[in-house]
């Protein structure tokens, strides 16, 4: 019998353990923004709508073709054209799917931002469409019309005049103004048991930022070599990077940790991402998949919670093995986070914001990882970043990619507008790197720029050999060799 009750109180102690370990949750997220409810801002802009000229709705695809330009020509140009748009397409990744055309100009409306399904609004001032046509007056604008495609759908179009145009622009200014995040930055690391080297890095982080530029380089490891992309820079300009980009694709945790010391203990800085699927444990082509059921994932005690949990520990001892080295990391999970195409995005902004408190916490919380520096990585799309910021209580380096030549002036102010003052802000993807002269025009003096892997750099394109060398011998870009001992 006292066999019978020892097995059973060790059967129990078991149950309890495996139970607690269930129950883990992260810690209690201070508030981010005061939100208003979707319900209210709905009533709210339909009541304003209510008052305008209603022009179309229509199904999925539908295109809208304005036959009598009377209105339009007779105008004002603080008059506005307000949109209700959809994507009904849930499994959308992010390009566009309407278009607003007149006098043979298009602007392009993308998905790319929270719930594919949602219906937004887009308020187009009747000035927008003369900027974009490069008509004198409303009397000179030469059609209009609304394509849609991608799972797109004009789900209502209103034309507001005078009193009614600024009513509306007036309750969105103010659902803005409300809607502004709460800011607790004081200029230190967001985890405060970060370790010294980490801590040192991060004070030169913010000391540079505005200033100068650190180079950066993403790695590829399937060119013969993962020192492919180092090794021609180093040829073609005698300097190697500042930062090493390095990614966890495909479970290469052992390379990339070997690679991140080394470039660590060569004087350089790593930075690693992760394109992987809601496994952890896949690559590029899961990372854009769409399968994760969000609701029973992000709440505690479901088995998809503790599949998702114990999912992402796949990295956990590796970098752990990096903090006993003593490497700190730009650690960039879940990377182009609001542009839709990665699965960390589809599940919409409010998703997105608990998956990431979730994986600090469980990383910082509970396995104590203390040297990793971490990065909110944008994409370059832009529009309504504040929704997706997850507070400053988990996020220490703010950045964007984007694809397009020159310094994107634009997104670096769109940056600016979420990161508190002083959080380094960083160009943590590009094909061209920005030039000096470009970034001072701009008025977007990145912290970092980062260069995708292989043809990116290699092409003669994006980058040429002189523009390299230029900008690795440049005083306002920082190599490896210009790096403080940490």
């Amino acid at each position: 019998m006292k066999r019978f009750l020892s097995a059973l109180l060790a059967l129990m102690l078991c149950l309890a353990s495996a139970l607690a370990e269930d129950a883990w949750t992260p810690r209690q997220a201070p508030a981010v923004r005061n939100a208003i409810s979707e319900e209210e801002k709905t009533a709210a802009i339909q009541a304003i709508l209510d008052k305008g000229e209603f022009l179309f709705s229509g199904y999925v695809g539908q295109r809208y073709t304005c036959m009598n330009l009377k209105w339009l020509k007779e105008s004002a140009p603080t008059d506005v054209l307000a949109l209700l748009w959809a994507c009904d397409d849930v499994t959308h990744g992010g390009w566009g799917v309407l278009g607003v055309e007149s006098s043979g100009k298009q602007l392009e409306i993308k998905a790319a931002s929270d719930q594919p399904d949602k219906v937004r609004l887009r308020i187009i001032p009747i000035q927008e469409l003369m900027d974009l046509t490069g008509a004198a007056t409303p009397a000179d604008l030469r059609g209009l019309s609304i394509g849609a495609w991608n799972g797109g759908r004009i789900a209502g179009l209103y034309y507001l005049a005078g009193d009614v145009a600024q009513e509306l622009l007036t309750y969105q200014a103010q659902v803005e103004e409300a809607e502004q995040i709460i800011h607790t930055y004081t200029g230190e690391l967001s985890n405060p048991n970060a370790i010294e080297n980490a801590r040192k890095l991060y004070e030169y982080l913010k000391e540079i930022n505005g200033q100068v530029c650190l180079t950066g380089q993403m790695e590829s490891t399937w060119m013969g070599s993962p020192d492919y992309e180092v090794n021609f820079i180093e040829k073609h300009t005698g300097k190697l990077p500042a930062l090493r980009g390095l990614d966890f694709m495909h479970n290469d945790f052992n390379g990339v940790t070997k690679r991140a010391i080394a470039w660590w203990e060569k004087g350089g800085i790593p930075s690693i991402c992760w394109h992987t699927g809601s496994d952890f444990a896949s690559g590029y082509n899961e990372s854009k998949d769409h399968n994760l059921n969000w609701d029973e994932a992000l709440t505690p005690g479901t088995a998809d919670y503790n599949k998702l949990l114990k999912a992402m520990d796949r990295a956990v001892p590796y970098l752990q093995k990096l903090e006993d080295a003593g490497v700190p990391v730009l650690w960039r999970p879940f990377h182009e986070l609001d542009g839709g195409w990665f699965w960390w995005s589809k599940g919409g902004s409010d998703s997105f914001v608990k998956l990431w408190q979730l994986m600090y916490s469980r990383y910082t919380d509970y396995w104590g990882l203390d040297n990793l520096i971490w990065v909110l990585g944008y994409s370059g799309n832009g529009g309504d970043m504040a929704s997706w910021y997850p507070g400053d209580s988990y996020v220490d380096v703010l950045g964007a990619d984007s694809y397009t030549p020159g310094a994107n002036g634009h997104l670096y102010a769109e940056c600016l507008t979420v990161a508190p003052e002083g959080m380094p802000i960083v160009f943590h993807e590009c094909g061209a790197i920005p030039t000096q002269e470009q970034m001072q025009q701009a008025a977007a003096p990145w912290a970092l720029f980062m260069v995708w892997h292989t043809d990116y750099l290699t092409d003669g394109k994006s980058n040429t050999k002189d523009s390299l060398k230029a900008i690795y011998n440049s005083d306002y870009f920082i190599t490896l060799d210009e790096l403080p001992a940490f």
